[in-house]
């Protein structure tokens, strides 16, 4: 077994998650997952244990690994952290990023838009989440994109497991125009609101069912 064997089971399962392939509740069965993978125990349990460190996956004991499900009050912490980090993050761009950097943001809101348009919604959110990655690296600091990765997958578990069927396409083009206008304070105004807005569209009095068929969900 290679470490780059280990880091592709770690990729998988987690985007597994972040994708709402895997719900929250489901429990990771080490055995199931092994004969997915066609490896040993040993990496899945390595894996699992990294995942629980970022939150993903909360182990039990004598009951097994089971993917987060962040209470109501745990939700509203991700987003309060979120805004914290992220209108401080987007105050330093106004005055740091350069004109030609945010190129891959133009792009990126494109394929957004479009897979709003066509109706995808997992897909749309994939890109918001590729578009706030890109500004907190634009960004140039570490701690920014390091600690917003590990919320930003925190979230994708609370949409799965609270829903939202909207998108807020519109709110990145705003984003954009305000830090290319190097307008700090409207680029704060316009983050804070647009994470107050998917903090809004969850519906906290829903639960998610348990989903599970490691085979179909990992081949490849």
């Amino acid at each position: 077994m290679t470490k780059g064997k280990e880091r592709e089971i770690y990729r998988d399962i987690k985007l597994a998650i972040t994708q709402h392939k895997l719900l929250p509740n489901s429990q990771l069965v080490e055995d199931a997952l092994a004969e997915a993978f066609e490896v040993s125990r040993t990496p899945i349990r390595n894996v699992l244990r990294r995942l629980e460190m970022e939150k993903l996956v909360t182990v039990i004991p004598y009951r097994g690994a089971f993917v987060s499900c962040p209470s109501v009050d745990e939700a509203r912490e991700v987003f309060e952290m979120r805004r914290v980090i992220e209108t401080s993050m987007v105050r330093k761009l106004c005055t740091t990023v350069k004109p030609e950097q945010l190129f891959p943001i133009e792009t990126l809101i494109r394929e957004e838009h479009q897979a709003s348009h066509e109706g995808d919604i997992v897909g749309a959110l994939d890109v918001t989440v590729d578009i706030h990655l890109k500004l907190a690296e634009l960004s140039d600091n570490y701690y920014y994109y390091h600690f917003l990765e590990e919320l930003i997958s925190l979230t994708s578990v609370i949409i799965a497991l609270y829903g939202t069927d909207q998108s807020f396409c519109h709110d990145h083009v705003d984003l954009l125009a305000a830090i290319q206008q190097q307008d700090g304070e409207q680029a704060v105004r316009i983050m804070t609101e647009h994470l107050w807005q998917i903090e809004r569209s969850l519906n906290f009095t829903e639960t998610a069912p348990n989903v599970l068929n490691f085979k179909e969900i990992f081949q490849k």
